[in-house]
């Protein structure tokens, strides 16, 4: 449905692949505006992040990661942030 542009969320999705394609791993992106600490400004959030088991460990989700920093900064967004075990972990060097 996302890549149908039927779905509202997630506003953004980066995939990793391999040099043949194969897809490896991905991030879901939105854009928040009601994280605590940062309410009422733009947030690039990560909703989801997944790596295929087989290729943890090699960098992937750091790829995926400062990829989407990148992504937050384009969309104009004043933090950057996600979800860990149940709390909102905020990037302070964004």
């Amino acid at each position: 449905m996302f890549f149908a542009g039927t779905l509202e969320e997630p506003v953004g999705v980066l995939m990793a692949e391999t040099a043949d394609g194969a897809i490896i791993g991905f991030a879901e992106l939105s854009i928040r505006i009601d994280v605590a600490g940062v309410e009422g400004k733009r947030a690039g959030y990560v909703e989801g992040l997944y790596v295929r088991p087989e290729v943890r460990h090699h960098g992937v989700a750091r790829t995926l990661m400062r990829a989407s920093r990148v992504w937050a900064r384009r969309q104009k967004c004043a933090a950057f942030a996600s979800d860990r075990a149940g709390r909102v972990v905020i990037d302070k060097t964004f």
